[in-house]
């Protein structure tokens, strides 16, 4: 991955000042990330380190796993489900479900009658129930909406093929109600640590399980991810890309750029942003800070893709008001679709003839660019160099640390989530009428 804020608006001074205040922070995360006792409220560092977590995945994997699998059903909402679907929509790309790659992962990740039905009348017309597999996750084991959403599988396509348990596993927290309901009725389960939210989970058996039926190179995932830890922690600010991004970040927002634009230039990439938009809004939107004080904190985060909203939001972007920090991600690695030479309807545009889409879409991200330095907007360029799982892993690392550095500066705790909690309760008072 290559970062540069060569053009992020902030002076080298600054961030080196900033830096300074979390050298205690950072040696702290660098020993955190050198075990596997899963302690701390930073424990998701250690699991791209935990090799009994990958064996365990991989047998459990190797169980659900056979020679006529098509889709594994993801039956998970926010964090349980985001980072997994973020991975496996960058690699499979946005239109996979049109593309021969199989084993396929569909994602129920809310209550729909629309999306159900889709999903169990794609499901009732396979041969067998072995063509099949379904995830249930829930951290908590009581998520209303992947718990609505297992019992109406389980019953429709129970009805259809008979007993489906064997089809059917659990991955929680154990424990938890669902994990004592998994034991009763003998289906598959797998634990999440206790101490890993949600929406830091991606490298636990939430995110990994589903993208090894999936077919996803999982020590490529983890070595991207250890490599962002080691860097994330490295006391070179030109390494330590995590820090300097928070920073970046946390003196925009007191400088009144409060919201961050994530702009992905590629469709694949829309659900990495959204991803990082429940990484950063739950964990650093906070009513209270450390001490107890209402702070009513936070940076209102958002995803825009490109170049698709280069024409609904590029004249807010740069005429509207400067409350805007952006970090502009892309990675132009493809030449398959090419302009031909000979044009059916030529002098429409100018020098498209024998290039390639990618290489038009590189055009207009220096374009874009060039626009946000006219304009004196700030912003942040990365590079994926290739979306591969590597580095995948290593940007979803390089953004869970940023958030812990990022929280760290706004002192609030990046790692609950109380206020979620008031719209759980009134939904199950709901329920109970």
């Amino acid at each position: 991955m290559k970062f540069s804020s060569n053009v992020a608006g902030v002076d080298e001074s600054d961030i080196q000042s900033v830096a300074d205040t979390l050298a205690d922070y950072r040696e702290h995360l660098a020993e955190i990330a050198t075990r596997v006792d899963y302690k701390d409220p930073e424990a998701s560092l250690q699991l791209p380190f935990d090799d009994d977590l990958l064996e365990q995945v991989r047998n459990l994997g190797k169980s659900i796993q056979t020679s006529t699998l098509q889709y594994v059903i993801v039956v998970g909402i926010g964090g349980s489900n985001l980072g997994t679907k973020a991975i496996y929509d960058s690699i499979a790309g946005s239109m996979n479900l049109l593309v021969d790659r199989l084993p396929k992962l569909l994602f129920l990740d809310t209550v729909s009658d629309d999306q159900m039905t889709g999903v169990t009348q794609r499901l009732i017309r396979m041969h067998s129930k072995d063509d099949f597999a379904i995830l249930s996750i829930s951290k908590s084991g009581g998520t209303t909406e992947v718990i609505a959403n297992t019992e109406v599988l389980w019953k429709i396509l129970g009805d259809h093929f008979g007993d489906i348990s064997d089809r059917i596993t659990t991955i929680t927290t154990e424990g938890s109600a669902l994990w004592k309901a998994a034991a009763t009725k003998g289906l598959g389960k797998i634990a999440i640590p206790e101490n890993v939210g949600g929406r830091y989970s991606v490298f636990s058996a939430v995110g990994l399980l589903p993208l090894y039926l999936a077919n996803i190179d999982l020590d490529q995932i983890r070595k991207g991810a250890r490599d962002a830890i080691k860097d994330g922690t490295h006391t070179n600010l030109k390494k330590n890309h995590a820090m300097v991004s928070a920073i970046h970040t946390h003196l925009h927002a007191q400088q009144g750029r409060n919201i961050h634009n994530s702009f992905l230039f590629a469709p694949k990439l829309e659900a990495l942003g959204k991803w990082y938009r429940q990484l950063m809004g739950e964990s650093i939107g906070k009513e209270q800070d450390l001490d107890g004080n209402t702070v009513n904190a936070g940076v209102t985060p958002i995803v825009s893709i490109g170049s698709t909203d280069l024409h609904s939001m590029a004249q807010l972007y740069y005429g509207g008001p400067d409350d805007k920090f952006t970090n502009i991600i892309y990675s132009f690695k493809g030449d398959i679709n090419v302009v031909p030479h000979s044009l059916q309807m030529p002098r429409l545009v100018k020098n498209v003839q024998g290039k390639s889409l990618e290489r038009i879409s590189e055009a207009i991200v220096g374009g874009v660019k060039t626009a946000y330095t006219a304009k004196n907007r700030p912003f942040i360029e990365i590079d994926l160099q290739g979306v591969t799982p590597r580095e995948l892993g290593y940007y979803l690392q390089f953004r869970m640390i940023e958030m812990m550095y990022l929280a760290k500066l706004m002192n609030v705790n990046a790692f609950n989530q109380p206020a979620v909690e008031t719209y759980k309760e009134a939904t199950r008072k709901l329920l109970a009428v």
